[in-house]
């Protein structure tokens, strides 16, 4: 079997360099492909490479679904029956997961050549909780759960830390408000 070298346009993956996951959270890594009449995907393979350690995360090829690293089993798939959509997905984000990863595909042409494409994803993870917006009572007020979504984003963006503690004075204000408005209009008239 030959390796064909075909134009950067022809059968291309696509995702981002990088990507920011958040700690115990499902994650996407993007990964995908424009299918082409005359080539069939034989193998996908999922690799990655921690700080101390690398390996192949998931496989995909003529036996089935493999997933190789232990620390992945039962956490981690890519979608079947959906023809250039090789994304890994990863159930519950840990720490340990940054990292590299890198999503690879072969194709085998008409004429049986074999076509080898990959691109690689940094991994950070964020050890905020996505379910800080959910953590607030759900019959309390709107403006804490408000904050704590916004105070997360700005976390996330690396933003400065004055403009969440400006945020959480503007909710405090807002929410003195209305119950100050509240205990006045409820206030019998003198």
């Amino acid at each position: 079997f030959s390796f064909s070298i075909l134009p950067a346009a022809f059968l291309d993956l696509t995702g981002p360099n990088e990507i920011e996951g958040v700690w115990k959270g499902p994650t996407t890594l993007p990964c995908a492909y424009e299918p082409v009449e005359g080539f069939v995907q034989q193998t996908l393979t999922w690799t990655v490479v921690h700080d101390q350690s690398s390996g192949t995360v998931f496989r995909r090829d003529g036996s089935g679904d493999h997933v190789l690293l232990s620390e992945y089993r039962g956490r981690v798939s890519v979608l079947k029956n959906a023809p250039g959509n090789v994304s890994l997905h990863i159930l519950s984000l840990e720490v340990s997961d940054r990292g590299i990863y890198t999503c690879q595909v072969t194709w085998r042409a008409s004429n049986n050549s074999l076509i080898v494409k990959e691109i690689a994803i940094k991994v950070e993870v964020v050890k905020a909780s996505r379910h800080c917006c959910g953590c607030c009572d759900p019959g309390g007020l709107l403006c804490l759960k408000v904050f704590c979504c916004i105070a997360l984003d700005f976390q996330r963006s690396h933003l400065s830390v004055y403009l969440v503690i400006l945020i959480a004075v503007v909710c405090g204000a807002v929410v003195f408000l209305v119950i100050f408005l509240i205990v006045c209009i409820r206030k019998p008239k003198d």
